[in-house]
C-alpha cells in the first residue's frame, strides 16, 4: 500500500502559487475582516478563509507594502505607524488604538488598512 508525501507548501502553511523567492505567502487564520499582512520580515500571511481572487489580489496590495517597507518610507510596531511619503519628507507617526490608526499629528482616525496615504498608494499600484 502506497502513500503520498506532502509538499512543502501543504506542510509548512506556504501558498506556492503566490509565493515568490523573497516573499513567501502563508495561509493562516487572519482577524475577521483582515485578508493579508505584510510582515517586515519581507514574508505576508493571507487568510486562508478568503477565495482564490481574493488571495490573489491582496497578495499584490501587501507587495506595495513590501516595497514601501524596503524604501524606508513605511515601518511599524504593535503601537505606531510611520510613514514617510518619499524618502526626503519627514516621518509621520500614527498610534494603533484598539483596531484604529490615530494620527499623532492631527488626532484624525480610522480603521487598519482605511484611506491612509500608504494604503492608498497601495491601491493606486495594486494591478487591475
Amino acid at each position: 500500500m502506497g502513500f503520498k508525501l506532502k509538499s512543502k507548501g501543504d506542510l509548512f502553511g506556504i501558498n506556492e502559487e503566490l509565493s515568490t523567492y523573497s516573499t513567501p505567502v502563508f495561509e493562516k487564520d487572519l482577524e475577521e475582516g483582515i485578508l493579508a499582512e505584510a510582515n517586515k520580515d519581507g514574508s505576508t500571511f493571507v487568510s486562508a478563509d478568503a477565495t482564490d481572487a481574493q488571495k490573489k489580489d491582496a497578495v499584490e496590495h501587501e507587495n506595495v507594502h513590501h516595497q514601501q517597507m524596503d524604501q524606508g518610507r513605511l515601518n511599524y510596531t504593535n503601537d505606531t505607524v510611520m510613514w514617510k511619503k518619499n524618502t526626503q519628507s519627514p516621518s509621520r507617526v500614527y498610534k494603533r488604538e484598539a483596531g484604529q490608526i490615530v494620527s499623532m499629528e492631527t488626532g484624525r482616525s480610522g480603521p487598519e488598512g482605511g484611506d491612509f496615504e500608504w494604503e492608498k498608494e497601495a491601491y493606486s499600484k495594486q494591478k487591475k
